[in-house]
């Protein structure tokens, strides 16, 4: 298998990013669309009336009570203060700046989701077509996988069981390698840089032990 040069995979990953941020105004985030297919077919259309029938305020209040109900007033005493000081304003426990998070985003439609991961699978297929034809391959194609697990039952239960255990990773902390790696890490986000380094260290670590054990 034939890879792009490192800088130049870095500054396509990089496009991406930025392409998607400048056409629909979001952070890319392929789980989360995801996620929001899913949470449709679980839980149906959202009744009439439902989608924006919160104000600002109510919002924020209802953020502001369940942050109580979560930390207990200390701590949500000690964050008022602490986004004050760094305002140069006065702790007063109903600072405006907390709402402007919540004005600035909106529901995104459904299409937009399925568009995205149509793109994604249309982008995979294109990907093979140029590399040289269309194929199946039930397996990961991999020789060292092949000699440790085998190529029938057992090897597919080992790959549904990454699977899971990816997904559940996913949901665990808050995005995968696009958001949390891509986005996370450009901007400099402590959760997003802890989370890209569970990803890639446990890679690592566990790739090093089956090459060892196996």
């Amino acid at each position: 298998m034939t890879y792009w040069p490192a800088w130049l995979s870095g500054l396509a990953l990089a496009l991406v990013a930025l392409t998607h941020w400048l056409t629909v105004r979001r952070m890319l985030a392929v789980s989360g669309r995801f996620t929001q297919l899913v949470n449709r077919l679980r839980e149906g259309p959202p009744a009439e009336g439902d989608e924006g029938a919160m104000s600002e305020a109510e919002l924020l209040a209802a953020v502001q009570a369940m942050a109580l109900a979560e930390f207990g007033e200390e701590a949500i005493d000690a964050a008022t203060a602490a986004e004050a000081e760094a305002e140069g304003g006065a702790p007063d426990g109903h600072t405006e700046s907390a709402a402007a998070p919540f004005a600035q985003v909106s529901p995104q439609p459904l299409w937009l989701h399925a568009g995205f991961l149509g793109a994604l699978f249309v982008g995979g297929l294109l990907s093979m077509l140029v590399a040289g034809g269309l194929s199946l391959d039930w397996s990961l194609a991999s020789a060292g996988f092949t000699a440790s697990f085998g190529d029938g039952a057992v090897s597919y239960t080992v790959l549904l069981l990454g699977g899971v255990l990816i997904g559940w990773g996913t949901r665990m902390s808050g995005g995968c390698t696009s958001g949390h790696g891509l986005c996370g890490v450009s901007r400099a986000q402590p959760g997003s840089l802890v989370a890209t380094c569970a990803f890639f260290g446990t890679g690592i670590v566990v790739s090093l032990l089956l090459e060892a054990l196996l």
